[in-house]
């Protein structure tokens, strides 16, 4: 019995496409979720001018980077398959499986080989976008161009040499005897490097050549790095939070861009600033721009962005873009409206994450208009699906009030107010970024030098949010209260 379902798969060339979640066997589809996550999504991100400083000592095995999406070539008995982290699947006649299904003798038992499948150009290096394009048009779909570059061996093996194999080089021998001969289906070309220069002159052949997105570099302490040419990307800032220990400085932006319905899809965080200094001078030019949204979002660290005005654009150097989660699930970023001097909340759609970004500067010779931060910056690098799609409001149920109650103590002419609020959202069904229950604790005291601070709790149930309001009413009120 097959380890996928066919049942909801569409046509594609003389195979078929199955959707996200098919791989029916438990353990294989999480063999190989766990490789996307432990391993293809740990890989470090370095630009060329970090690899005297930051890449550890050689020798090492470099290879090109190939510009398409992570899967993996599953042998399973006389029949292959590939299949990605989120469970899609290729079956059938497609060219790239029928060539493998002739090396199905060299390896024993079920055997999984992780790679990047791409889709050819007639000139050029392959780039991400071109993958989709030829498995789109079900009969017509352009699968003749559809290669896999394997880089690792995930399961089985051979019968002489089989998994778990510690070493790296093990384990790319096995796939280079398994996979030799082929055309549509090898091993990644790669060359071993004594030293660093030796990496810098192959991203020079490769990379700057033109050949190869990047290298890709594995070192004896089973450290793997990617080496890309950096990206630069001018954004609007919609937020900021501000360092614990020294309020005056920013810690981190909240970025932005702009979509063609003229929304805003945040893109990421921000936090390398460069020195005290311009941090200072940052937050001098973003805290008079606060305004209110019902909206929010926590930096790394749990801290909630102030949100601002969308008049300050700054550019950002990063390492890496990518529109897909490390499960292999599509990346989810808000949408917002300004409208009415406050940012709105629309809906999640399909968006980027942003690796490594770093402040460059702030661009005071542009604006925060669709031409000068153009959210295109990013998907002409990446595939998203709805990319031109209008961010329309979602619908979302209304949430219901459960508990309310507000306390008073006064103090030399002064009141301080705490309140608790329990509310069920009655959205998690329709949205799985909204919780089921809120509590939410208010503490206003006037003589303090920080007069409101609040308190956020979830809750996946009723129960728990009771528990938990209780456990705050009894922490915090106490002799001298009055309930309201």
């Amino acid at each position: 019995m097959p380890s996928f379902s066919i049942e909801d798969a569409r046509p594609c060339g003389k195979g078929q496409h199955s959707p996200g979640g098919s791989v029916t066997n438990r353990d294989l589809a999480t063999a190989i979720r766990r490789y996307k996550r432990g391993v293809a999504s740990r890989y470090g991100a370095l630009v060329p001018d970090e690899l005297d400083t930051r890449l550890p000592p050689g020798p090492y095995l470099v290879s090109p980077k190939v510009d398409g999406e992570q899967w993996c070539l599953v042998f399973e008995g006389d029949d292959v398959f590939l299949a990605n982290p989120a469970g899609r699947v290729l079956s059938g006649d497609i060219p790239v499986l029928v060539e493998a299904r002739g090396m199905a003798s060299r390896v024993e038992g079920t055997t999984v080989i992780a790679g990047e499948l791409f889709a050819a150009r007639k000139e050029g290096r392959s780039r991400h976008g071109d993958l989709a394009n030829a498995l789109s048009g079900d009969e017509k779909a352009q699968v003749d161009r559809v290669g896999f570059m394997a880089f690792d061996l995930v399961w089985g093996g051979e019968p002489e040499a089989k998994m778990p194999l510690a070493s790296y080089k093990e384990r790319f021998d096995v796939v280079q005897r398994v996979l030799e001969g082929g055309k549509r289906l090898r091993a990644v070309k790669t060359e071993v490097r004594e030293d660093k220069a030796g990496v810098a002159e192959l991203f020079e052949t490769w990379a700057s050549g033109g050949k190869a997105e990047g290298v890709v570099v594995r070192t004896p302490s089973q450290h793997t790095y990617k080496v890309k040419p950096s990206v630069t990307l001018d954004a609007v800032v919609i937020g900021y939070t501000e360092r614990t220990e020294d309020p005056t400085q920013v810690s981190s932006l909240l970025v932005a861009l702009m979509r063609p319905d003229g929304t805003h899809q945040v893109i990421g965080h921000c936090g390398n600033l460069g020195k005290d200094d311009n941090r200072r001078a940052i937050g001098e030019q973003l805290r008079p721009l606060q305004c209110p949204s019902n909206y929010s979002e926590a930096n790394s660290r749990g801290a909630l962005f102030q949100t601002i005005r969308p008049e300050v654009v700054v550019e950002i150097r990063i390492s890496d873009i990518q529109a897909d989660t490390s499960a292999g699930d599509p990346v989810q970023r808000m949408v917002l409206a300004w409208e009415g001097e406050a940012w709105v909340a629309r809906r999640r759609m399909h968006g980027v994450s942003i690796l490594h970004p770093r402040l460059v500067r702030v661009r005071d010779d542009k604006q925060a208009v669709e031409g000068d931060v153009p959210v295109r910056q990013v998907f002409e690098r990446v595939l998203v699906s709805d990319a031109d799609a209008d961010a329309a409001a979602a619908e979302l149920p209304k949430s219901e009030v459960l508990r309310r109650q507000a306390f008073t103590k006064a103090s030399k002419g002064k009141t301080a107010v705490r309140k608790l609020l329990v509310w069920k959202t009655h959205k998690e069904s329709v949205d799985p970024h909204f919780p089921a229950y809120v509590v939410h604790f208010t503490d206003y005291s006037p003589s303090r030098k920080d007069p409101l601070k609040r308190t956020v709790r979830l809750a996946p149930d009723q129960d728990t949010a009771m528990a938990i309001a209780e456990e705050m009413l009894k922490s915090e009120i106490k002799k001298g209260w009055k309930e309201a």
